[in-house]
């Protein structure tokens, strides 16, 4: 036992345990402190402190290696026991406990560098395994009864040249199994709000751009590479949370670009990027709002592209626009509209069907919707109504020009009714309240080396009945006019050698009955000389006139008819 004198009324005397000074051409003695070897038993153990002081605070206890001239600096090395049966031995550093106030803190750094190296480094790591894991590294604070948990900083020191040094953190490899988790969470708060996890890079300096986010799973060789999951969590009594993905606004160029791509396949089909709106079990679904951002004073609003991609074998994807079915309520409307503007002419709704250069075009196809227990939806066509100095738009049904070969034909009819009878076919001019009404125009195809089209109007058939009548007739006039008349006539022929075509009325051969009458008549007025009824046949520069040939019908079992040519009875003055 070694100890120095005591000091009853001060300092007690101190211990000093040293090797002399080297001499000029060797090295200090060394101190070792050890306790012997057992052979049967623990060895003793070594302690190494200060004393307590009651009216103090207890002395410290420094280990330090003395400074050199030459060579790398002395180390400190802390070993616990090593076993070769059981755990090895701990290594514990730990601060003072305070009883009233804080406890100490445990400082492990390295010293500053010189003017020519760099700071030391530091390694926390558990020791490798050959049959079993690595031991963890745990690094933490601890609770806290009546406060907050300490912080936990990871920081890399501020450099003046070259990049910023980095933070990495890895998760366990394995050559056998899955590969180590690395989970980044947040605080529990057990009676109010978790905390957040906010992963951002430091805003640039004056002549740089903040650094990017790269949230990815790794490349596979041999199956599926890892999934990305960005959700927030459900709630019972609340909403879920929002997910919101910006772009960062700037003052100069283009703005950041937003670009979701779905997984490529070199030998399969691509991925799906599908977009849906939350579920409402008890109420409705969540919208869908895809629209561009409202432009500046001295631009456009972005457009919007919504396309299929190319495909260089086969047919290119389709698009679809549509609302979903609904069991007992009425099925969503689709609303195609242009916006509308204070300068210039309105936008355009442009709807075009695919080109081929090798086959038939596409088919544009509109139909409204099937009433299976009662009537289909209307499909109304119609320009909108004009302005106050303007006239409304108009309606043009037309079929494409055609190279080689006939264009394509218009039909416009209603479809056949198995318990009716099949709609109408309505042409009609809008009335006006100046000038002259507007017209109704029908002209067959004209042929620069063929007859001409033809123009036919048939009434509808009744297999069972009669069939329908065509009615040609001017409506009535108003207070200050006359009723519109009527001219039947075939065109006039220009080239030499050519007859013009014939003007034919008469009605029907009848099986079982007679013919049907066919009558001219004037009508009756009120005031001047009645109307006149002319008949005349063609005139001729060079032949002879044209035959008028008034004859009455052939009996072939009886009388033929009469002709009667009279005038009608007199008035009484």
């Amino acid at each position: 036992r070694l100890s120095s004198g005591e000091g009853t009324a001060s300092s007690s005397g101190s211990v000093v345990v040293r090797s002399a000074n080297a001499g000029d051409a060797g090295v200090s003695g060394a101190l070792h402190f050890s306790t012997g070897t057992s052979k049967d038993g623990n060895s003793g153990s070594a302690a190494l402190g200060t004393g307590a002081a009651t009216g103090g605070r207890a002395g410290h206890i420094l280990i330090s290696v003395g400074s050199g001239t030459s060579g790398r600096g002395g180390g400190i090395m802390v070993d616990a026991g090593r076993s070769t049966v059981h755990t090895g031995g701990d290594v514990r550093i730990s601060s003072g406990e305070g009883t009233a106030s804080s406890s100490g803190a445990v400082l492990i750094r390295t010293a500053n560098a010189g003017d020519a190296g760099v700071s030391g480094a530091l390694l926390f790591s558990s020791g490798s395994s050959t049959d079993g894991g690595s031991g963890d590294v745990l690094l933490g604070s601890g609770a806290a009864t009546a406060g907050q948990g300490g912080n936990l900083l990871l920081t890399v020191g501020s450099g003046t040249s070259g990049a910023g040094g980095e933070l990495v953190a890895h998760s366990g490899r394995s050559t056998v199994h899955t590969g180590g988790l690395l989970s980044l969470s947040s605080g529990e708060g057990t009676a109010s709000s978790s905390g957040s996890v906010l992963i951002r890079s430091v805003n640039a300096g004056e002549s740089g751009v903040s650094g990017w986010l790269a949230f990815s799973s790794g490349s596979t060789s041999a199956g599926n590479s890892g999934a990305v999951l960005i959700g927030t969590g459900a709630a019972t009594a609340g909403r879920g949370g929002a997910v919101v993905l910006t772009v960062g606004s700037g003052t100069s160029g283009a703005g950041g670009a937003m670009v979701m791509h779905a997984g490529r396949s070199t030998v399969h089909t691509g991925g799906v990027l599908h977009v849906s709106s939350g579920e409402g079990t008890a109420s409705s679904s969540g919208r869908v709002v895809v629209r561009s951002a409202n432009s500046g004073e001295a631009g456009v609003s972005g457009a919007l592209a919504f396309m299929s991609g190319t495909s260089s074998t086969g047919n290119s994807g389709s698009a679809t626009l549509s609302t979903g079915a609904a069991t007992a309520g009425t099925a969503g409307s689709v609303f195609v509209t242009v916006g509308s503007g204070t300068s210039g002419a309105g936008g355009h709704v442009l709807v075009g069907a695919g080109r081929s250069t090798v086959h038939t075009g596409g088919v544009m196809w509109v139909s409204s919707g099937e009433g299976t227990a009662s009537s289909s939806g209307s499909v109304m066509i119609r320009s909108a109504n004009a302005g106050e100095d303007g006239v409304s738009g108009y309606l043009r049904f037309s079929t494409g020009s055609s190279s080689l070969g006939n264009t394509g034909g218009i039909e416009v009819g209603t479809g056949a009714s198995t318990g009716g009878r099949g709609g109408m076919v309505s042409l009609s001019v809008g009335s006006g309240t100046s000038s002259t009404g507007g017209e109704v125009w029908i002209g067959a195809g004209r042929s620069t080396v063929h007859t001409g089209g033809l123009v036919s109007i048939v009434s509808g058939e009744g297999t069972a009945s009669s069939s329908g009548s065509i009615v040609i007739r001017s409506l009535n006039s108003g207070d200050a006019g006359v009723s519109g008349s009527l001219s039947f006539s075939s065109g006039a022929v220009t080239a030499a050698g050519g007859n013009s075509g014939a003007v034919y009325l008469g009605t029907g051969a009848s099986t079982g009955g007679r013919g049907g009458a066919m009558v001219l008549t004037v009508g009756s007025g009120t005031s001047g000389v009645g109307g006149l009824v002319t008949v005349s046949s063609g005139r001729s520069t060079v032949h002879t006139g044209g035959a008028l040939w008034l004859s009455s019908g052939e009996g072939t079992a009886s009388s033929s008819g009469s002709v009667v040519v009279r005038s009608l009875n007199a008035g009484e003055s």
